[in-house]
């Protein structure tokens, strides 16, 4: 097992940093086990630090860090299920899926998390038919504070005074909070085919139809591109593999729009590090990009190849949940683009706009609701200094009681968060229950619990 002492780590971002105490990269179960009794008797705290892909300071520890990357073995493989360690990379189980005909009903968009980290801070992909990607978990292995194994699946209950606490709702969406998964059940189903239709809209046009695009289409979701009132819409549905293997019939995707396409990141980046000294320079920027990068198209692929994509500009993301409900969902991203418009601040393509259906993990923004979600970034910017756009999304947000994304960016107190997740207190209370001592807590943990 590697060790380490005054340990400098950051996030992938680079808005995040800290210096602890002790760093650990355990290679068997064994291990984690010591590590954790290590950190209970010397009354240490740690955190996971997964593939550093949150924004928050969610990873944050001057205390104990561990990192599970020499832990990510596959265990087993069956016709409709994966069971991998915790540490295991999403690009690497999404490769053992393909080679064994599977694959997850829908997807984050980036695959560079580990599994266990993705779980634990509720990463999803759109679509109205489909839920986070913990909503797959079908068994946890999990170390608890006091070293011990935890076995957990649905019918895992926990009784705390009258109250008999489902824990698999509250492990499969944790913030690393509970313990250190170390292995993970998710039920897979078969590999399937998609064709994907993408298209620009104007702004408004998309407000009046973004429901019905949601409800219409299996998978669907929007890039608005702010300061040029143009969206750009990506709307999938399955089709058979026949199709697949003849989709040069049917496919609308040039060479030049797929040379465009493994040039965009290249070509871009010294434009969002020159627009961060001069904002002014994005409107151009965004515009530039929608007309040169992103023209209309018609791709077929597998679920992988259609829902899943390589992000390599750092950048800093707050994502927020509406409900869609009396089109709050709608009013909110209306003001969002009326407000910013009327100010100085401008903003990076793309403003995300994404579906989930409603799921049961007590700490996920679609807690039994079906969600809206809006989500904005700063790209190639480093600080911890909140960007003032972004505070400007806080703000717009806040009025509309949105939820916040937990691995990505925001800024509200302990009382709001309450008011926005009906299960907190019975997570905070399950949680305060398997670890009495606050042994997984850091500063940002503790001051939601």
């Amino acid at each position: 097992m590697i060790k380490e002492e005054n340990y400098s780590w950051n996030n992938w971002a680079g808005n995040q940093s800290c210096i602890a105490e002790n760093y650990f990269e355990p290679e068997i179960e064994e291990q984690i086990i010591e590590i954790v009794c290590f950190a209970e008797k010397n009354k240490k705290k740690i955190r996971v630090i997964g593939s550093g892909h949150s924004f928050s300071p969610i990873a944050i520890s001057n205390e104990i860090l561990v990192s599970l990357k020499n832990y990510r073995k596959l265990i087993s493989v069956g016709k409709d299920s994966v069971t991998c360690q915790g540490g295991m990379y999403l690009h690497e189980l999404y490769t053992i899926l393909k080679a064994n005909t599977l694959s997850f009903p829908n997807f984050g968009v980036i695959n560079k998390q580990t599994v266990a980290g993705a779980l634990a801070t509720g990463t999803h992909g759109s679509g109205l038919k489909h839920r986070s990607l913990s909503a797959q978990i079908e068994r946890l292995r999990m170390i608890t504070a006091s070293g011990d194994l935890l076995e957990i699946n649905k019918e895992t209950i926990l009784k705390i005074g009258n109250k008999n606490l489902n824990i698999l709702e509250a492990a499969s969406l944790s913030l690393g909070s509970l313990g250190i998964v170390t292995e993970i059940t998710l039920k897979c189903e078969p590999l399937f085919y998609l064709k994907s239709e993408e298209s620009v809209i104007e702004f408004d046009e998309f407000l009046e139809s973004m429901d019905d695009y949601a409800k219409r289409y299996e998978y669907f979701k929007a890039w608005w591109f702010p300061h040029t009132d143009k969206v750009y819409l990506f709307r999938a549905e399955r089709v058979e593999k026949e199709q697949y293997s003849e989709k040069s019939k049917w496919e609308n995707y040039t060479l030049e729009q797929k040379d465009r396409d493994l040039q965009i990141d290249t070509l871009t980046t010294p434009l969002f590090i020159k627009s961060n000294a001069d904002p002014s320079l994005i409107p151009e920027i965004n515009a530039y990009c929608l007309d040169y990068f992103f023209t209309p198209r018609t791709k077929i692929g597998n679920s992988f190849e259609i829902l899943v994509h390589d992000e390599t500009i750092p950048m800093v993301v707050s994502e927020y949940g509406l409900p869609i409900l009396d089109g709050i969902h709608k009013k909110a991203l209306k003001e969002f683009r009326d407000t910013l418009e009327h100010t100085e601040h401008k903003v990076h393509f793309p403003v995300d706009l994404r579906y989930t259906a409603a799921e049961e993990s007590w700490l996920s923004p679609s807690y039994q609701k079906d969600t809206f979600y809006i989500g904005m970034c700063v790209r190639e910017y480093r600080e911890k200094k909140i960007h003032p756009s972004m505070q400007l999304f806080f703000d717009v947000m806040k009025k509309y009681n949105a939820s916040p994304n937990w691995g990505k960016l925001s800024d509200l107190s302990k009382s709001e968060l309450e008011e926005r997740f009906p299960g907190i207190n019975d997570f905070r209370e399950l949680r305060n229950n398997i670890d009495p001592k606050g042994v997984f807590l850091n500063e940002f943990i503790k001051s939601i619990f």
